[in-house]
């Protein structure tokens, strides 16, 4: 065979291996992702009835149910001081103000006043309702970190969870399946 043939028949060998290593790395990742989060959420409930929640509003406007009036939504459970939680509650933020979402609520928990959560707010620029926590609160859902979210159903059944940082696109297929 001639040299150019050679060259041709190695160089498709190496594509082939390349996209077989790339498909297997891809599944790799994705199983640690999945064992991880496994992990993370093996003590937060699922399909169960979410905790009955009624709150005070950071606004001082009174007391809150921390679940929508109509169809499915996010329970948020944030910190004031978690990086994570300022990352990510403006993904969920913009999934209820583009209709989305039916509703959200963000509950703080782990704050030293109401002034940091104020904080907080103004420095995400949500817009959702933000209710004041506390430990019971915390106890009730099984809230170990931050940021912790529930997807609640429109029967309120508790239907997903997470931990960490979501993306919209991870909140959104998770509420979609909440209603499906």
């Amino acid at each position: 065979r001639g040299m150019i043939s050679r060259i041709r028949d190695g160089w498709r060998r190496l594509r082939e291996r390349f996209w077989l290593s790339l498909a297997f790395d891809a599944i790799l990742i994705l199983a640690v992702f999945i064992a991880i989060h496994g992990w993370q959420t093996r003590h937060l409930p699922v399909d169960e009835t979410a905790p009955e929640t009624v709150l005070a509003q950071l606004d001082g406007s009174g007391l809150r149910s921390a679940f929508g009036e109509d169809g499915a939504g996010i329970v948020y459970f944030f910190a004031p001081w978690c990086f994570y939680c300022k990352t990510s509650i403006g993904n969920l933020d913009a999934l209820v103000e583009s209709g989305r979402v039916d509703w959200a609520t963000a509950v703080a928990l782990d704050y030293g006043d109401a002034g940091e959560v104020q904080e907080f707010v103004d420095g995400t620029g949500i817009s959702m309702p933000v209710l004041m926590g506390n430990g019971r609160t915390a106890s009730d859902w099984s809230v170990r970190a931050f940021p912790t979210y529930y997807v609640i159903d429109g029967d309120g059944r508790i239907s997903s969870r997470s931990v960490g940082y979501s993306t919209r696109l991870g909140m959104l297929a998770r509420h979609w399946l909440a209603n499906w």
